[in-house]
């Protein structure tokens, strides 16, 4: 019999179990929530010290979801400790974290991975297939619009708005934009971020940001994400997981790509892709117009499934990978790349709004 990979999880409770996989393990600080769990879950031990856990009989992965200052601790203690890592984002709150983390991968020669499940969804397999195949010509340009509630002055409200704890808006937020955007085209050359003025009190850093980003093959990207317009509800009883609610709400979440004949939108809460086409209009005088073409509905019956944003098949397909001897889909390496554009597009809006080229040096 295959000897199966015996998973820990820290954060957020997580039990996966497969074939060759077992979880056996839990951490967390809340000895309330740990009691509960343990009498729910017998066949895991429950533990309160991170460290100790790494010690449980066995083990050879770890889920790190917990706050983003833990992040490089864990990470490393766990990858020192011959242990494969499956790291919420960000790697770390600065780029020495994130050097460091990639460093203790190297030396241990385990798999590590951070969560960009944007890459791992049938959103972007779809994408993907447009930009590949040719069919609408060259990608020209590709737009990100995300209106969304904010963080509150509240239990871990408190630390995803202190960039000392967190690592700043890009860190917590655009970064998932940024890595599916490297994804899609490549290599960022240059960054220019813009700012206005904060509504939001509470916030240490910027609660909206734009950001304009050159590729090196000549693709034009654009990220506008602002926390100030989204509602959140104050009739919690009635409150719903739905795309009509949500709008009502004020949050939407949008990508636009722009090809030579066609444009294709992504509505991500409704899942569902619009594809318009460029056609020569009047007939004969070189210009166009935009019509429909159609519109291509991932819901299945679902108003937020897996069309963009699961993180549970990333996970899954992580450990599979890690229980099969096989690496991650995404190096280390590259997801410092997405992290190091990050880090450009804050200097940018903290210097005054100039263009900084993104700086790759490990």
């Amino acid at each position: 019999m295959t000897k199966r990979l015996r998973i820990g999880a820290a954060g957020w409770f997580t039990n996966d179990q497969g074939p060759d996989y077992e979880t056996v393990a839990f951490c967390d600080i809340n000895a309330e929530r740990l009691r509960k769990l343990g009498a729910e879950h017998p066949h895991m031990k429950m533990y309160s010290d991170f460290r100790e856990m790494l010690k449980h009989p066995g083990l050879g992965a770890v889920i790190i979801s917990t706050p983003n200052f833990m992040h490089a601790e864990q990470a490393i203690a766990a990858l020192d400790a011959g242990m494969h890592v499956f790291l919420e984002k960000p790697m770390g709150i600065n780029l020495e974290e994130c050097k460091a983390i990639v460093a203790a991968q190297a030396r241990a020669g385990k798999n590590l991975t951070v969560d960009f499940e944007m890459r791992h969804s049938p959103f972007a397999r779809r994408i993907k297939e447009f930009i590949e195949g040719g069919e609408f010509g060259r990608l020209l340009r590709i737009e990100f619009i995300h209106h969304r509630g904010g963080w509150l002055e509240q239990g871990n409200g408190i630390w995803r708005t202190r960039p000392e704890r967190s690592g700043g808006m890009y860190f917590m937020e655009p970064i998932h934009e940024v890595d599916i955007f490297r994804f899609f085209a490549g290599e960022v050359k240059w960054v220019q971020s813009t700012v206005g003025p904060n509504s939001l009190p509470q916030y240490r850093f910027q609660d909206n940001v734009c950001t304009h980003l050159a590729f090196e093959n000549g693709v034009m990207g654009m990220i506008y994400t602002t926390h100030s317009h989204s509602a959140s509800p104050t009739d919690t009883a009635h409150w719903r997981n739905t795309s009509e609610y949500m709008r009502g709400m004020g949050h939407d979440m949008s990508m636009i790509f722009s090809f030579e004949r066609a444009s294709v939108g992504a509505d991500m809460l409704a899942s569902k892709i619009i594809i318009n086409r460029l056609e020569e209009w009047p007939v004969g005088s070189g210009g166009c117009r935009v019509v429909q073409d159609r519109i291509e509905d991932f819901s299945r019956g679902s108003e937020h499934g897996d069309f963009f944003h699961d993180i549970a098949a990333m996970r899954l397909e992580f450990i599979r990978r890690c229980a099969g001897g096989r690496e991650p889909l995404q190096a280390p390496r590259d997801i410092l790349r997405t992290h190091q554009v990050c880090l450009a597009a804050e200097q940018s809006a903290r210097e005054d709004f100039r263009r900084v080229n993104v700086d790759y040096r490990e």
